[in-house]
């Protein structure tokens, strides 16, 4: 953590103009590595076959998330931690910097995001990719914003810097193109047919049970997974309960077979009579040689954020990133 003095005069300056207009500042923070710790390694990450995480620690403020999650739309985010949380509405600027020891470089901005009181500061796809790289290309990233107090008003400038950000970035880069093409979106509840009266899936649904078990095996928020079998086409109910059973049964086998533990899986079967007793229309029981599998998860182990179709957050609406490359 620095108090900018005559060292921050370009900084000093970037934030003064930020500033314009609004209630004069007693006060500027920068959270920023410092020079002289060359052994520092505040770059890291965090890789598997459905995410990928590059942290960057702050010194005295917290730490940055990007994060990149497997799936058909694979999408960026930026999420700030701030060991003490934001205390007032304001809004924060990102910015590319040059290094300290490269002061004569040219300062751009890249996008700009509302902040709220208790809410962590988010950026979307098009600018953390931006701020990405302006980091690999040696600029520093900062994100000013105002903290207002009862009795005062800093400007607080967190910033990420490029130093050891190669090899961590690199890392970031690899893991990226070996996520699996789907999410937790895609097979977190799938529906499987089988062969009418068999117990035998059809090559399409057995390409999405595996689909599904490979994420199960390495999602660690995966709490629950619960089979629904149904039988029909059977003249005898027994006989459709029996089928029900069987293949149930055989679906969890294979997810057992394919390591997942026995404890987390829970089976539903049900006959041709059990499905009009819930509901089942004649459509619906004509077309239930199948099963569906949910895979439950443990809601304080994951961020649902980052797996909704958010707005693309920081990024203005004239956006164009080529002008950054100007």
């Amino acid at each position: 953590m620095r108090k900018a003095g005559l060292l921050g005069l370009t900084l000093a300056a970037l934030c003064a103009a930020y500033v314009a207009g609004m209630p004069t500042a007693m006060g500027q923070v920068r959270y920023e590595a410092s020079l002289s710790d060359t052994n520092a390694k505040d770059w890291s990450t965090t890789s598997s076959r459905i995410s990928c995480v590059l942290s960057s620690r702050i010194n005295g403020y917290g730490r940055a998330d990007f994060v990149l999650l497997s799936g058909a739309q694979r999408r960026l985010s930026l999420e700030l931690f701030p060991s003490v949380e934001i205390s007032s509405r304001s809004k924060m600027r990102i910015i590319s910097a040059p290094p300290e020891w490269r002061p004569e470089g040219n300062e751009k901005e890249i996008g700009e995001i509302d902040l709220y009181r208790g809410f962590r500061p988010f950026v979307g796809d098009s600018v953390s990719w931006a701020m990405l790289r302006e980091l690999h290309t040696g600029q520093r990233v900062l994100f000013p914003y105002l903290s207002k107090q009862p009795n005062y008003t800093d400007t607080i400038v967190p910033v990420l810097s490029p130093m050891g950000f190669a090899k961590p970035y690199q890392e970031f880069l690899d893991c990226s193109g070996q996520l699996l093409p789907y999410g937790y979106a895609d097979v977190g509840f799938i529906a499987l047919m089988f062969y009418d009266t068999e117990n035998r899936l059809t090559p399409t649904s057995d390409e999405r049970l595996h689909n599904q078990i490979e994420y199960a095996k390495l999602d660690p928020a995966i709490s629950k997974i619960i089979i629904s079998s149904f039988g029909s086409g059977h003249q005898d109910n027994l006989d459709n309960i029996q089928l029900a059973k069987e293949r149930a049964e055989t679906l969890s086998r294979i997810f057992q077979e394919n390591g997942i533990s026995k404890d987390l899986i829970e089976i539903r079967t049900y006959g041709d009579e059990q499905l009009a007793t819930t509901g089942y229309t004649i459509s619906d029981r004509q077309q239930s040689s199948k099963a569906v599998i949910e895979l439950q998860r443990d809601p304080f182990k994951v961020d649902r954020r980052l797996e909704v179709d958010m707005p693309d957050i920081g990024a203005p609406a004239d956006w164009n990133p080529d002008e950054l490359d100007q």
